[in-house]
């Protein structure tokens, strides 16, 4: 990576409620972190540009992007996570697709796989179109392997990694079983369900649905070092 620059990373917020009850939107800090240990890096939050509460007044999938406010944000940024969360809004697909327009990376991450998977649905029926688990199989501590998943040797995640499988964590009830255009299976977990995808032709569009941002194993090193690299592209 050229150190002579700084690269900045765009997040898009999470709503919680912090310790107080107060109603926040924030960075997840394991994100943040994984991100500050890079010396040129710096971060910032994606937030929503509504004046409305993402808690009371907003459901998933109904809020208004304001594409003049969020583009100046945007093109600041030479690359995208979307990270985990509980709901998904168009705000996360109006980044997934700037992303793609812009050809600059972004790696999505649980929700943010999961909402770039309903984008490219064949039979769009919903905004989110993933399916929930009637198990724990897939559900689990962040820190802690909890299945394998298989790669697809001609994908370039598969080829990244290459290797057949790795282990990774798992805490996800939803899942992803439809068929979708465009984009590209690279990942799939040992009972089926798919687990990661990729965007073909573009420097670094990949999304995952383990939680990276909690692993420190070579594999895990080697997805974060090559979305890095493709800042240089």
């Amino acid at each position: 990576m050229d150190n002579t620059r700084m690269y900045t990373i765009g997040i898009v917020g999470r709503a919680y409620k912090n310790k107080d009850g107060q109603d926040i939107i924030q960075t997840h800090e394991a994100v943040r972190k994984f991100l500050a240990e890079k010396e040129n890096v710096v971060c910032i939050t994606i937030l929503p540009t509504e004046n409305k509460n993402y808690f009371d007044e907003i459901e998933p999938g109904t809020d208004i992007v304001n594409t003049n406010k969020i583009d100046c944000i945007l093109d600041k940024c030479d690359a995208f996570i979307v990270p985990g969360g509980t709901y998904a809004y168009k705000l996360d697909e109006y980044v997934i697709k700037y992303a793609i327009n812009k050809d600059k990376p972004l790696l999505a991450i649980c929700l943010g796989f999961q909402i770039m998977c309903s984008m490219f649905a064949k039979n769009r029926a919903r905004f989110d179109m993933t399916e929930r688990l009637d198990n724990d199989s897939h559900s689990g501590n962040h820190s802690e392997y909890k299945h394998k998943v298989i790669l697809k040797s001609e994908s370039k995640l598969g080829s990244l990694m290459n290797a057949q499988e790795i282990d990774v964590n798992s805490c996800h009830h939803d899942v992803v079983k439809f068929e979708m255009d465009t984009l590209l299976v690279n990942a799939i977990a040992d009972d089926g369900i798919i687990e990661g995808v990729e965007y073909p032709g573009k420097k670094f569009i990949v999304g995952v649905q383990w939680h990276p941002e909690y692993l420190t194993d070579q594999y895990t090193q080697i997805l974060i070092d090559n979305f890095m690299k493709s800042l240089e592209q």
